[in-house]
C-alpha cells in the first residue's frame, strides 16, 4: 500500500524497477524499515470498512502471518475485546509454515513468484519479510547456518505427506480454538480466508496422500465431527479479483482490490 512503502528512487525521483532496487538493497545493506514502514495502511480493507461503518479499527495484522501468528494475535488481542466489538479475523493459507523462536519470525517456504522480493528476501534476513530488524548480533555464519537449518528441518520434518496432515489438523483444532475463545467475549466475530478452498477439502486431500495404514479408521476424532468453524471462502475472489491490476510495488491486492473488498463485506456482513 502507498502509504506503508517508500520505495528507492532515481536521481528524477521515480522508483527504481523491482529487479534495480533489489540489487540496491542488497549492495548498500539498506535497512527495512528505510522501505518499508512497519504500521497497518489506511487503504487497507479493515480500516476503509471501519469508516464506511463510522467505528474506530485496531489492526493486529502482521506481514507473512502463518495460522500460528494469527492465532497467537487474537489471543494477544483478546483481553481487550469486548461485547461491543466486532472481530473479523481473516485466515491465511492453511499450506503457509512458520517456525518461531523469541526474536524472530521465519516464513522459509513461500509460493511468491516475484524473484526480488519473495524467496530472496527471506535468504538474505528473514526478519525483513515481516518488518523486523535483524538481530545486532547476527552475522552471515549465523544466518547461513539457521537457514541451512529451516531447509533441512522443514523439507525432512514437515513437508512430506505425513508432516503435511499433521500441521493441516492441528490447525483446524487452532483456528477452532481460536474461535473459542473470541466468541467468549461475547463479541461477533467474523471469520473470512485468503483461501477458496474450504479446510476440511485441503486435509481431506492430505489424508489421501497419507500412508494407506495411517488413513482410517480415525482413532484421534474425524474432523468432521467436530470441525464447525463458519468461514467465508467466497468473498476472497474480490481481493483477488484477476481483472484488476495488482499493486503497484508487487503481486499483492491494489489499493482497488482493497476498496471493493471493504465494499464486499460490508453489504454481506453489515447491511
Amino acid at each position: 500500500m502507498p502509504d506503508v512503502i517508500k520505495p528507492l528512487v532515481d536521481d528524477q525521483g521515480e522508483p527504481l524497477p523491482p529487479e534495480v532496487a533489489a540489487q540496491q538493497i542488497e549492495k548498500l545493506n539498506i535497512p527495512w524499515t528505510d522501505i518499508h514502514l512497519y504500521q497497518p495502511s489506511n487503504y487497507a480493507w479493515p480500516k476503509v470498512l471501519a469508516d464506511q461503518l463510522g467505528v474506530p479499527v485496531i489492526n493486529h495484522a502482521r506481514r507473512g502471518a502463518c495460522f500460528q501468528q494469527i492465532a497467537r494475535q487474537c489471543a494477544v488481542a483478546a483481553k481487550d475485546i469486548t461485547s461491543d466489538d466486532v472481530v473479523i479475523v481473516m485466515w491465511t493459507y492453511i499450506s503457509r509454515l512458520s517456525l518461531q523462536w523469541p526474536s524472530r519470525t521465519a516464513v522459509p517456504f513461500c509460493n511468491i513468484v516475484d524473484p526480488y522480493w519473495g524467496w530472496k528476501t527471506v535468504i538474505l534476513g528473514f526478519n525483513r519479510l515481516f518488518g523486523l530488524e535483524p538481530s545486532k548480533t547476527s552475522t552471515k555464519d549465523t544466518e547461513d547456518h539457521i537457514q541451512q537449518y529451516i531447509e533441512k528441518s522443514t523439507k525432512e520434518t514437515y513437508l512430506d505427506p505425513m508432516g503435511v496432515y499433521n500441521r493441516y489438523y492441528n490447525s483446524l483444532v487452532l483456528q477452532s480454538m481460536t474461535d473459542g475463545f473470541l466468541r467468549a467475549t461475547g463479541a461477533r466475530v467474523i471469520h473470512l480466508s485468503v483461501e477458496i478452498e474450504p479446510l476440511l477439502d485441503q486435509l481431506e486431500q492430505a489424508r489421501l496422500q497419507l500412508d494407506p495404514t495411517l488413513r482410517e479408521p480415525y482413532v484421534i476424532p474425524d474432523p468432521t465431527e467436530w470441525y464447525s468453524v463458519p468461514v467465508d471462502y467466497d468473498s476472497c475472489h474480490v481481493i483477488l479479483d484477476p481483472t484488476i491490476p495488482p499493486a503497484e510495488n508487487d503481486m499483492h491486492p491494489s489499493v482497488t482490490h482493497h476498496a471493493n473488498f471493504a465494499r464486499h463485506i460490508h453489504k454481506l456482513y453489515f447491511k
